[in-house]
């Protein structure tokens, strides 16, 4: 019971610092970020990149830079389609009801990940990359785009939000 109080306390504490998600927020910069075992990780940069399979889409608190060292937080979607006003939810690619439109099947965590020089340092941090249920909602905005999201990783389970600008990668 206590770990639920304090779960709903931190999903409370979340929303209300976020701001408002959907519209009706012009000119507010809400606190981008995610939620994991009642911490909160602030993800201020989104990137987009198209692939030969369909969408990248990542929310990071490290800004793209050749450069950058340091340690990362990253949650990333692979989707074969992103469209506006659509929630995306998980499902492994190999089950009969998979739809590309509805559906994703790969989804990562970067947990304090380091990187030196723009490079990934291999064998640190934690990387969950088997997720076992969640959702993506995405919203064209007028100037901006809102994502929306959960994932759980067994027990382990992600709730977040970006509103912002989104940088594209081709």
């Amino acid at each position: 019971m206590k770990m639920s109080t304090l779960s709903l306390a931190a999903a409370i504490l979340f929303l209300y610092f976020s701001g408002c998600v959907y519209g009706g927020n012009d000119g507010v910069n809400p606190r981008n970020g995610f939620v994991l075992n009642d911490s909160l990780f602030r993800t201020e940069y989104a990137i987009r990149k198209n692939w030969t399979g369909g969408v990248e889409v990542a929310f990071t608190d490290m800004k793209q830079s050749a450069s950058f060292s340091g340690k990362v937080h990253t949650v990333q979607f692979l989707l074969e389609t992103l469209s506006d006003k659509v929630t995306y939810t998980y499902m492994p690619s190999d089950s009969a009801a998979f739809d590309r439109d509805k559906n994703f099947d790969v989804a990562l965590l970067y947990q304090n990940v380091i990187y030196k020089e723009g490079q990934e340092v291999t064998g640190t941090g934690e990387i969950l990359s088997k997720p076992t249920g969640g959702s993506l909602t995405f919203v064209q905005g007028p100037e901006y785009q809102t994502f929306t999201y959960v994932l759980e990783f067994g027990e382990r389970r992600i709730t977040g939000v970006y509103k912002g600008k989104v940088t594209v990668i081709e």
